[in-house]
């Protein structure tokens, strides 16, 4: 077996001769500042309190002579002899290095880097000592390697910073429209000796070629690396069988028919069967050399392009059809390794739990951590997973092509035995935006070929049974976003200032973008908004929202829709709001416009920052109301109002696989003084994986009626609850309410008891440093709520701690 000593302690960090202007005279004199590694520059400078919260105020600006200057990384270490008892291979292996550096082992330069996204091994067995070896990186910065590279190749129509595209790193890092600008460096991943063994498993693919209604055939790809002319042997364990190779070659192939097999469906739709697979390598005397293991689904998936002789953009598991119901992924902070198995866990579970089945890792950030695709696997969240360009033409010459072709064989190999994983992309909205700004047609675009080409040619041979789309948006017209063919993204909503009730005429195939905005929680963002600056016209709150005008719509569809506050949590309560009505109104309008829109992934759900964005969980990863919106909005079971002249229709959504029979009850309340003015109950069914009308009414409402539909399942359990209002909320008067809470603990987990003397609408209660399972809800009298609070603090509430808000407080005036 080989033998792993990891080499991430006692590194040391000092600025290179190439450095900014305006870099600080002191830390040109440290000569040994302590390294983390994993780390970046930055987050080491902060560790040591060499800097302030990069996220601070307007710190990003003050900080760019870091990414600006070169850096030094260095570290000694032993290898005592014990460490090599044979004439193996010694490798020193960098999981992840970024981007631009030289490296140097006892003086003597190994290679250098130019690919975030790649591994690095180097032999060292001639220049490794049993003591005092001496590894040292030489980091370029980031932003001039890409300024010169640019100023040799040529400026390309490039979204934000040109430059950008030259370098084969995290596109984010360079600022986006929700994120700061902070190139960083440094040793990203682990860092490690391998005293290599005689053979070893490299990777391993995992193929279901056919299933039937009794039986499954899987295909089960190996490659070997082997260090000796011994004959090896491998042995493979699959679904309580094992196959044995007696010579294993450099790539094997193993098929395996599994009886009443158990398939991997996403969530909502089946179980997440997993079945593992472990792969032995012996030599001749039956020593064990080398083992791997994998945890592989058996499903097949399709994209579905026609149906009937008609565009459709649909996904198929085991020839069963997927609504998407999706959100997008970007990199869960600025400084990648702060991003722990922690945040991944929260941030996933967080999207399992709002009824989410589709994951888009959008190109504009990295190939994510296997942990995070192996929680997508157990969860059964797909994962459209975009190769890493964004927004951009890219460069074609021949040393820059030869590094995506690496970085794409690479990351392929590494993930592709995940059945979360629905889809490979080329790219995130390179031709759309070559098509919009440019006028002409985007195989015109200089990059094209690695998405129409380049990238398909090799996973044809290593992922042929996978699709592969080029870009999104994309389609078969002349503009790669038309909403006749292929996925669109539905910008004009927001972006181009268009209303979200516009939503109503969009037919879109698939959704893989859309969004509104809304501010962090408060909690988040006083932590680097000075005081001074809490004010919604500051200079500072808008430096942290990073669209352009971004602040300006938020205050422009926020009159549209809702009343206008000024007060600092006010406005962040109404701004949630909104955008938690936004995105529901969306995702009913396609959700319930099946089966042209077969789904809808929203941008976006996590941010970077502390920050204004389209985000529905914060960078402190707390919940936006929006999220809370968009949990009800994604439930199996769901209602929709449809009214027009003559009549008032709920029209019902059932996606499980059996019945939905319960009971539907209808209030209608005058909004001047909250009584019941007409109250229905009616017995309903919803039939399987269907959507129909279950109840009609005529349109003989009165303008200061508002309709609350809730539906309740045979146990009597609250399942949904939808609205309907006759004007925008802003015209309605609503009457002053009394909301009560008390704290009660049931077996060990503490919950808020709420009740209501008037309809209460969108109650947030916000306890500080705890999060409730339920926000922004409605809530009548005769109703008790009982909501699980996590994070509690105390056995007590202080009620100085608590801020309760509802829309009724701004409406009863």
């Amino acid at each position: 077996m080989y033998k792993i000593i990891y080499l991430n302690d006692n590194w040391k960090l000092k600025i290179g001769d190439n450095h900014s202007k305006s870099t600080p005279d002191f830390i040109k004199k440290i000569k040994d500042i302590p390294a983390e590694v994993p780390g970046t520059v930055h987050t080491t400078l902060l560790k040591n309190n060499l800097i302030e919260d990069p996220f601070y105020s307007d710190n990003e600006i003050k900080m760019r002579w870091i990414s600006e200057s070169d850096w030094i990384y260095q570290t000694t270490f032993d290898f005592p002899s014990e460490n090599k008892k044979n004439s193996l291979p010694v490798k020193l292996v960098f999981e992840g290095i970024d981007t631009i550096a030289r490296i140097y082992f006892n003086n003597v330069l190994l290679g250098s880097t130019s690919n975030m996204f790649l591994k690095y091994e180097y032999d060292i067995t001639k220049l490794i000592k049993p003591e005092n070896n001496e590894l040292t990186l030489h980091f370029t910065s980031p932003v001039n390697y890409a300024i010169e590279q640019e100023n040799i190749h040529g400026k390309l129509p490039v979204a934000l910073e040109s430059h950008r595209v030259y370098i084969r790193k995290a596109q984010y890092s360079f600022g986006w429209d929700w994120g700061p600008s902070f190139p960083t460096m440094g040793i990203w991943k682990n860092v490690y000796l391998k005293c290599e063994s005689k053979a070893e498993v490299e990777n391993i693919f995992f193929n279901t070629l056919e299933i039937t209604n009794n039986y499954a055939v899987v295909e089960i790809l190996f490659s070997v690396n082997k260090n000796s002319d011994e004959e090896i042997s491998a042995s493979i364990k699959f679904a309580d069988k094992n196959y044995v190779i007696q010579t294993a070659r450099n790539i094997n192939r193993v098929i395996f028919k599994v009886e009443n097999p158990k398939l991997w469906m996403p969530a909502g739709y089946g179980e997440q069967n997993l079945y593992e697979i472990e792969v032995i390598l012996f030599n001749k005397h039956n020593e064990i050399l080398n083992s791997i293991t994998r945890k592989v689904g058996i499903r097949k998936i399709e994209l579905q392009l026609k149906d009937d002789d008609k565009n459709t953009f649909r996904f198929l598991v085991n020839g069963e059809k997927i609504f998407a119901k999706g959100v997008n992924w970007i990199p869960a902070d600025s400084f990648l390794t702060r991003v722990k198995k922690d945040t991944y866990h929260k941030l996933i579970t967080y999207a399992k739990d709002a009824n989410v089945n589709f994951i888009r890792v959008w190109g504009g950030g990295i190939y994510e951590d296997d942990y995070f695709y192996n929680l997508c696997d157990e969860l059964g969240i797909l994962v459209w997973q975009d190769f890493m360009f964004a927004c951009a033409a890219y460069p074609e010459h021949h040393d820059f092509l030869n590094n995506i072709e690496n970085e794409i064989l690479y990351n392929v190999s590494r993930l592709q035995y995940h059945p979360s994983i629905a889809i490979w992309c080329g790219n995130n909205e390179n031709e759309w935006i070559w098509y919009q700004e440019q006028k002409c047609s985007y195989k015109k675009m200089p990059g094209y070929k690695i998405f129409s080409k380049i990238i398909p040619k090799i996973l044809k041979k290593i992922d042929p049974f996978r699709p592969y789309w080029e870009s999104s948006p994309f389609g078969f017209d002349e503009d790669p976003n038309s909403v006749n063919s292929g996925n669109r993204h539905q910008w004009e909503i927001w972006s181009r200032w268009i209303d979200y009730n516009y939503v109503k005429y969009d037919n879109s195939l698939f959704v893989t973008e859309f969004g509104f905005q809304a501010p962090a929680n408060q909690s988040t963002l006083e932590k680097v908004i000075p005081e001074e600056e809490r004010r919604i016209n500051s200079r500072i709150f808008e430096f942290h929202n990073k669209q352009i005008e971004g602040n300006e719509r938020l205050i422009k569809f926020l009159i549209s829709h809702l009343p206008l506050s000024n007060k600092w949590d006010e406005f962040i309560y109404l701004t949630q709001l909104n955008q938690g009505l936004a995105l529901k109104t969306c995702i009913e309008h396609w959700r319930f416009n099946q089966p042209k829109t077969n789904g809808t992934i929203i941008w976006q759900l996590n941010d970077t920052w502390p920050v204004v964005s389209w985000s529905l969980i914060d960078s402190e990863l707390i919940p936006k109301l929006s999220y809370y919106f968009v949990k009800e909005a994604f439930s199996e079971i769901a209602l929709k109002f449809i009214a027009d002249d003559k009549e008032i229709s709920i029209i019902g959504l059932n996606q499980r696989k059996n019945k939905f029979s319960g009971k539907l009850n209808l209030l209608i309340i005058n909004s001047n003084n909250g009584d019941v003015v007409f109250e229905k109950n009616k017995s309903i069914v919803i039939k399987e994986n269907s959507i129909h009308n279950i109840l009609s009414l005529n349109n003989r409402f009165k303008q200061s009626d508002i309709l609350i539909a809730t539906l309740y399942d045979d146990n009597n359990k609250q399942v949904f609850r939808n609205f309907y209002t006759f004007n925008e909320w802003k015209y309605i008067k609503l009457p002053e309410t009394k909301i009560n809470f008390e704290l009660k603990n049931q077996n060990q987990e503490n919950y808020l008891d709420i009740t209501t003397d008037k309809p209460a609408f969108f109650v947030d209660i916000v306890i500080s440093g705890a999060i409730l399972e339920e926000r922004g809800f409605i809530i009548v009298p005769g109703e008790t709520k009982l909501i699980k609070v996590n994070n509690l603090q105390n056995s007590k509430i202080n009620k100085k701690n608590v801020s309760v808000f509802c829309l009724n407080q701004f409406l009863c005036k």
